[in-house]
């Protein structure tokens, strides 16, 4: 299939996603909802958004120093706001860690190395969502018709939890059964830089621990876009759901999440009574503001460039080493 037919297809699908759902709420009361938000909450949501950038270009910092990879605390923030302007700019053809791959391999780095630690910071945010998800299941589970949900829920989580620790265990192992492969070599690097990471021990739990702050920082953003439209629901409800809503928005089905993030939200916030237009509004203003803390980050990503290139010419004139670029 090629690029424009599998854009195409996101396209659809988003398109008949949120379709569904406007289909089945009240428009004019969605539309007053979307258009009543407190414009102060709205901005203050989008500084959290850009303040979650900011923890994870941490969190990636960390990741990258502990594999040896020569990128300061700046460049690395900057090539993250660059894969998340990109990301949103662009959601059919580059999506964020194709361009962290890019721009960490214009340092020197092979490809699969760069490849490496952008997958070893997908690999912290997934232990986190998953020992979260416990969490969810239980939260979730009490607003739920179905009171087995939760029982599930903890054996499912549980389950992937185990099979992920055993995985990391015998990393080196599963390292050399492939990487005499020519497709398992970048895969048999990451797992050896797991295995390296994870025996790193106060590194490792503050790469956790920064994962766990993150999906905090992004329960109390949402939170603040249903107290801009006048919506109280209670934050552990909240925290407890952005897992699966993050997790759905992972599948490569839709341009961005849209359609799906709607959908679960609407559907998990209507189990709580929440009327259905609110929910979707919610997370309609949700997305608008991770677009718009993208669009920011990108802009300066574009102005800090010229910086860093007189930066670069300065130091080649008086002599001096000459900085990496991003």
């Amino acid at each position: 299939m090629t690029t424009k037919a599998k854009l195409f297809l996101k396209l659809a699908v988003s398109c008949l996603l949120i379709g569904s759902l406007i289909y089945q709420v009240d428009l004019s009361r969605l539309i007053s909802a979307a258009r009543s938000p407190s414009l102060p909450l709205l901005a203050c949501v989008v500084g959290v958004v850009i303040l979650q950038f900011f923890v994870g270009a941490c969190r990636w910092f960390l990741l990258i120093r502990g594999t040896g990879v020569p990128l300061s605390p700046w460049q690395t923030f900057r090539i993250l706001l660059a894969g998340m302007f990109f990301n949103q700019a662009l959601p059919g053809s580059l999506s964020a860690d194709t361009v962290r791959i890019w721009l960490v391999s214009r340092h020197g780095l092979p490809m699969s190395r760069a490849a490496s630690t952008v997958l070893l910071d997908r690999t912290a945010g997934l232990v986190s969502i998953l020992t979260l998800l416990v969490v969810t299941s239980v939260t979730v589970a009490k607003v739920a018709p179905d009171a087995k949900i939760s029982t599930v829920a903890i054996l499912v989580v549980g389950g992937a939890i185990t099979l992920l620790a055993l995985g990391l265990s015998c990393a080196d192992c599963l390292a050399a059964m492939i990487e005499d492969h020519r497709f398992g070599r970048p895969l048999a690097a990451m797992l050896r830089d797991s295995r390296l990471l994870w025996r790193a021990g106060y590194r490792s739990a503050i790469i956790i621990g920064l994962s766990y702050l993150l999906h905090v920082i992004s329960a109390f953003g949402l939170w603040v876009v249903f107290q801009s439209i006048s919506v109280e629901v209670d934050f552990l409800m909240v925290l407890g759901a952005l897992p699966l809503v993050i997790l759905g928005t992972l599948l490569p089905i839709s341009v961005g999440g849209w359609g799906v993030r709607e959908g679960l939200m609407v559907g998990i916030f209507a189990m709580t009574g929440m009327p259905l237009e609110h929910a979707l509004a919610a997370s309609i203003l949700w997305g608008l503001s991770v677009m718009v803390a993208a669009g920011l980050g990108g802009l300066l990503w574009v102005l800090s460039r010229p910086i860093s290139e007189r930066s670069e010419k300065l130091s080649e004139v008086a002599g001096g080493p000459v900085s990496e670029r991003s």
